[in-house]
C-alpha cells in the first residue's frame, strides 16, 4: 500500500544535509542582517525595519506566485527538483552581497541595502517552495514524511548552530567591522550552497501529479480551501515577535551582557536544545495528536518567556537554564509545523483533485517570511522607541528594550499563537481517511524510478 512505503535512510540523509546547507545561508542572513545595517552600514534601526518588512510585503506576491510556477513545472526530473539544481549558486552569491560595505552616502547605502536584500529574498523563496514541497513529494507516507522532516530540521538547526556560533568568532577576530561579516557571509554561502545540492543529487519525487496544471487564479482559489493550512499559518503569524529572538539575541549579548562572544554560547545552548526536542518529538507523537504537541509547544514557551520577564538577566545561570527550555519549545513547534503542513497538500488534493506541494509550502514560506518582517519591524521600533544608539553604551532603559524582545513580548506571542489552533480540526483519523480514498484515484502515479 502506498500508506507503508519506507524512505532509505540515505535519501533521507541527502535531503536533511541540504537542509542544513540551506539553513546555514538562511540563519547566517536573518541573525546577523539587522545588527550589520545599523552597525557597520550606519542605517537607522526604523529605517531596516521598514526596508525588512517593504521586503516581506514583496513576498506576498512572489511566494504565491513561485509556488504556481512549481506546480505547473513538468520535467523528465519532476516538478521540484530542477529548481533545487539551479538555485545554491544564486542564492550563494546575492547572500555575499547583502554584506558587503559600500563607500557611499547614506541614501544610495539604504538604497543598497534595499535591491540586494530584496534579490536575496527572492533567490531564497525559488530555493525553499520546492525543497519543502519535496518533502511532501518524496513520500504518502504520513509517518515517513514525519521521520523525513525530525531528520532535516535536526539538520536544518545543526546548520543553524553554525551560523550562529562560527560567525561571532570570525566577526569579533576582525574587529567587529565591515571584513568579519563579509567573510563570514562568504564562509556560510559556499559551503551551505554546495550541501544544497544534496536535495537535487540523492532525492526522488515519488508522488506524481499528472493533473492539468492550473492558472495563477485558479491555484489562489484552491488555496483558500485549505482550511488546516489558513489556520496553521494565521498561528505562526500571530507568533511573530517569538521568531526573532536570534537578532533580538545580538543586540543582548552585545550590550545587556557587555560581550558579543555571548551570542555564540547562547544561540549554542538554544540550538542543542532544539535538536534535542525534534529528537523526542516523534515518541511524543505516538501518544498524542500533532495539534495538542503543537498547543503544548506553544504553552511551554509562553511561561518560559514569562519566567524570563520577571526574574531577568541578572542570574546567568538561570537565564541559561530558560532558554533551554525556549529551545525545546521552538523545537517541538518547528517538527509538527513541517509536518502539519506536508499533511495539507494531502487534504488540499482530497477537496480539489489537484497535488499543489509548491503552492502550500509558498503560504508557508511566506508566513516565515512575514514573521521575520513583521518581528524586525518591530525590533527597530522597540529599539528607536527606548533610545539605542549604535556602538555606544546604552541606558537602563535601552537595555530593559532589547531584554523585553527576549522575554515579554515572545511570551505575548505564544498566547496569541495557540487561539487559532483551537479550531484545528483535521484529525489523525481524518487524515488516514483522506489518504485511503485519494490512494485510489487515477492522476497520482507512485514512480519509484528516476
Amino acid at each position: 500500500m502506498i500508506n507503508e512505503e519506507k524512505l532509505p535512510l540515505k535519501e533521507k540523509l541527502y535531503f536533511s544535509f541540504a537542509g542544513m546547507g540551506q539553513n546555514m545561508i538562511y540563519n547566517f542572513t536573518v541573525t546577523y542582517i539587522m545588527i550589520f545595517y545599523t552597525d557597520v552600514l550606519k542605517l537607522l534601526p526604523a529605517a531596516v525595519g521598514t526596508l525588512l518588512l517593504v521586503a516581506r510585503i514583496w513576498d506576498a506576491v512572489n511566494d504565491p506566485i513561485m509556488g504556481s510556477i512549481v506546480d505547473n513545472t513538468r520535467s523528465s526530473k519532476g516538478k521540484l527538483r530542477p529548481y533545487l539544481f539551479a538555485i545554491p549558486i544564486p542564492m550563494a552569491v546575492f547572500t555575499i552581497l547583502c554584506f558587503v560595505a559600500p563607500q557611499l552616502s547614506y541614501g544610495m547605502r539604504l538604497l543598497y541595502a534595499y535591491v540586494t536584500y530584496i534579490m536575496w529574498d527572492m533567490v531564497f523563496t525559488v530555493s525553499d517552495i520546492p525543497y519543502w514541497g519535496l518533502s511532501a513529494a518524496i513520500t504518502h507516507n504520513p509517518k515517513e514524511r514525519l521521520s523525513l522532516v525530525t531528520y532535516s530540521r535536526i539538520f536544518c538547526n545543526l546548520g543553524m548552530a553554525i551560523s550562529i556560533v562560527l560567525p561571532p568568532i570570525m566577526i569579533a577576530s576582525m574587529g567587529s567591522g565591515a571584513n568579519g561579516y563579509f567573510w563570514a557571509a562568504v564562509l556560510m554561502s559556499t559551503v551551505g550552497g554546495g550541501l544544497f545540492y544534496f536535495a537535487s543529487l540523492g532525492t526522488k519525487e515519488r508522488v506524481i501529479d499528472k493533473s492539468k496544471p492550473s492558472t495563477f487564479k485558479e491555484n489562489i482559489n484552491m488555496i483558500i480551501h485549505n482550511k488546516p493550512l489558513i489556520i496553521l499559518q494565521l498561528s505562526r503569524f500571530l507568533g511573530a515577535f517569538r521568531m526573532v529572538i536570534g537578532t533580538a539575541g545580538t543586540y543582548f549579548a552585545k550590550y545587556n551582557l557587555g560581550n558579543e562572544g555571548y551570542f555564540s554560547l547562547l544561540g549554542g545552548i538554544l540550538i542543542a536544545s532544539m535538536i534535542v526536542a525534534m529528537m523526542i518529538t516523534p515518541f511524543f507523537t505516538k501518544r498524542f495528536s500533532k495539534k495538542t504537541m503543537y498547543i503544548a509547544s506553544l504553552a511551554l514557551g509562553g511561561v518560559v518567556h514569562l519566567i524570563m520577564f520577571f526574574v531577568g538577566y541578572g542570574n546567568m545561570t538561570l537565564t541559561f537554564v530558560l532558554l533551554f527550555f525556549v529551545g525545546m519549545s521552538l523545537g517541538m513547534n518547528d517538527v509538527i509545523t513541517y509536518a502539519l503542513v506536508g499533511d495539507s497538500v494531502d487534504y488540499l488534493q482530497w477537496k480539489t483533485n489537484k497535488r499543489t506541494e509548491g503552492l502550500c509550502f509558498s503560504m508557508h514560506t511566506f508566513t516565515t517570511k512575514l514573521q521575520s518582517a513583521f518581528g524586525l519591524f518591530w525590533i527597530g521600533v522597540v529599539l528607536s522607541f527606548v533610545g539605542y544608539v549604535n556602538n555606544a553604551s546604552q541606558s537602563a532603559s535601552a537595555l530593559q528594550g532589547i531584554f523585553s524582545l527576549l522575554s515579554i513580548f515572545p511570551a505575548i506571542a505564544c498566547v496569541l499563537s495557540i487561539i487559532p489552533m483551537f479550531f484545528f480540526d483535521f484529525t489523525e483519523k481524518k487524515h488516514a481517511e483522506i489518504l485511503e480514498e485519494i490512494s485510489n484515484r487515477p492522476f497520482i502515479d507512485m514512480d519509484t524510478a528516476e
